[in-house]
């Protein structure tokens, strides 16, 4: 019950990684909606590779499908640059904005990170010779732990192209669209996405502010859920 709270998760998650987090919020009187979007949780994959044109009208026809005319929007990492095409592109609808790491900023690649894909490609390649599933899985995460790039192997069929088009997609000559309050989170700790973007989109984005949780990385939803509820009650209620 409440006012409409919508919550998009990040690349290689689902709802689930964010149920404490709906709880609390709910217990303070927001209703609370999470969606696994496309190719996470239990919604199959695109049939295409999407990016995050697609993904935005996913969400936008999922909102008006729950008649939701107005609502607050929070986006973590791959949800979060979800999350500031919506509120740039339709800013009618947002009434707040909360990004938690948010990945908007997207640099070139530079040489290790193409080392990197290609290695990935040839893991996979070879993968697929292997019938065994669990077998699979175990060299993936094997090899993930020696590159500190899980994300890339563990990628399947067409999620891998929807990776490789979403990475390449920087937003921001988009942040000074965005209208609405917004709430930018941040761990220090974060490898994923490092804490300078934060002080970049803060200088972006018009009516933004910024908390950095110290020692917490990437994965603040379930690093801090308390205190990242308590920063987003506190901004909901200014």
């Amino acid at each position: 019950e409440g006012n409409p709270l919508l919550i998009l998760h990040g690349w290689g998650r689902g709802i689930e990684s964010w149920a404490e987090i709906q709880e609390n919020l709910a217990h303070k009187g927001w209703k609370v909606i999470t969606v696994d979007l496309p190719g996470f949780g239990k919604t199959p994959a695109p049939t295409q590779a999407w990016g995050v044109g697609e993904y935005t009208n996913f969400v936008v026809q999922f909102v008006e499908e729950l008649n939701l005319v107005k609502f607050v929007l929070l986006g973590h990492s791959f949800g979060g640059q979800i999350a500031v095409n919506v509120a740039a592109k339709y800013p009618e609808k947002i009434e707040k904005l909360i990004l938690c790491a948010p990945a908007a900023i997207r640099k070139e690649p530079g040489n290790r990170e193409n080392i990197i894909r290609i290695f990935a490609k040839g893991v996979n390649f070879f993968l697929a010779f292997i019938p065994i599933e669990s077998v699979q899985s175990k060299v993936r995460t094997l090899v993930a732990l020696v590159i500190g790039r899980k994300d890339y192997l563990q990628a399947k069929g067409v999620m891998r192209d929807v990776m490789q088009k979403v990475i390449r997609e920087d937003l921001s000559s988009l942040f000074p669209q965005v209208k609405s309050p917004t709430l930018l989170l941040w761990g220090d700790k974060d490898r994923a996405v490092p804490v300078q973007d934060a002080h970049s989109m803060k200088a972006g984005i018009p009516h933004s502010s910024l908390e950095i949780f110290k020692g917490i990385g990437h994965r603040i939803n379930r690093e801090a859920p308390e205190k990242l509820s308590e920063a987003i009650v506190t901004f909901l209620e200014r």
